[in-house]
């Protein structure tokens, strides 16, 4: 099967995932008469939905970035590639419950828990999508080992990152919504991919 109709899939998904993420985000009600304190109060109260729209949805974009850049280099996709992949767009799918769960109670471990929880399954079906990829040469030519374990460091640097909010938020909440946050902010840094994504896209068909 080509690998297109699999990207248009998840494309999909994370369209309508990061589309549902503002639905968490409620116009507050304002009793009358509406003064501008009275407003202010009320926009501050929805400020946690608004903080938890805005990380989840660079967190669901620095994701798609990853998910898409796999499928430079993916040519072909076998069974077990496209059943991981479902077990990855599982998690995608699941992230804005996750989110607005957080956001009603953000201080709570098990609401960190279960985001924490979310983006690990996402990181780890994406280490183990990638890896099935190479190992079952469903990848193109210009894959070298080098290119696949950098690849792997990659994806890697996100799991590390949940695991710790995770744990963190366990015993600092605080500490380990600042960590959610950072994840997107890391891989917005240049890596060392980046070449070989350059080089995949200025390609001849």
């Amino acid at each position: 099967m080509e690998s297109r109709r699999v990207e248009a899939l998840a494309d999909g998904v994370f369209a309508v995932a990061m589309t549902v993420l503002v639905l968490g985000v409620h116009v507050p009600e304002l009793p009358a008469p509406v003064t501008g304190a009275g407003m202010l109060a009320a926009l501050s109260g929805i400020l946690p939905g608004v903080a938890g729209y805005a990380v989840s949805f660079m967190i669901l974009g620095m994701i798609w970035i990853g998910h898409h850049n796999q499928f430079h280099f993916i040519r072909r996709v076998d069974r077990t590639l496209l059943w991981i992949n479902i077990v990855f767009l599982l998690s995608v799918a699941f992230v804005p419950f996750a989110t607005a769960f957080l956001t009603r109670y953000p201080l709570q471990p098990a609401a960190l828990l279960i985001y924490g929880g979310t983006l690990l399954l996402g990181g780890v079906s994406h280490f183990v999508h990638w890896n099935h990829a190479v190992g079952h040469e469903l990848v193109a030519d210009e894959v070298t080992p080098e290119v696949a374990e950098v690849v792997r460091e990659r994806i890697s640097m996100g799991i590390v990152v949940a695991l710790a909010a995770t744990l963190v938020g366990a015993f600092l909440p605080k500490v380990g919504l600042v960590l959610f946050a950072c994840m997107p902010v890391l891989y917005m840094l240049p890596g060392r991919i980046d070449p070989s994504l350059a080089e995949e896209a200025s390609a001849p068909e």
